[in-house]
């Protein structure tokens, strides 16, 4: 295949599943609070309780002294979303 026929076919691929997507469905005052009702936090969400420690050596001291797990959350970029 010919290198300058790859954005062609990936243009057309493109606009051919711009036409397969079905329609979006209007959002009626039911179905807004019926989708409503799923995203909101629920109460059995209770991760956000959790006092997160943002210093690992203060989090190590104090898993040791109330003799508890540490949980280490690693990830690229900043743990507070300051990034």
């Amino acid at each position: 295949m010919q290198p300058q026929l790859l954005p062609l076919i990936g243009a057309a691929a493109f606009a051919a599943s711009l036409l397969a997507q079905a329609p979006i469905p209007a959002l009626s005052d039911a179905s807004f609070r019926a989708l409503h009702a799923q995203v909101v936090p629920q109460a059995c969400e209770t991760w956000e309780t959790i006092p997160w420690r943002v210093d690992l050596l203060a989090a190590v001291r104090e898993a040791e002294a109330t003799g508890r797990p540490l949980f280490l959350w690693t990830m690229n970029g900043h743990p507070l979303g300051c990034t």
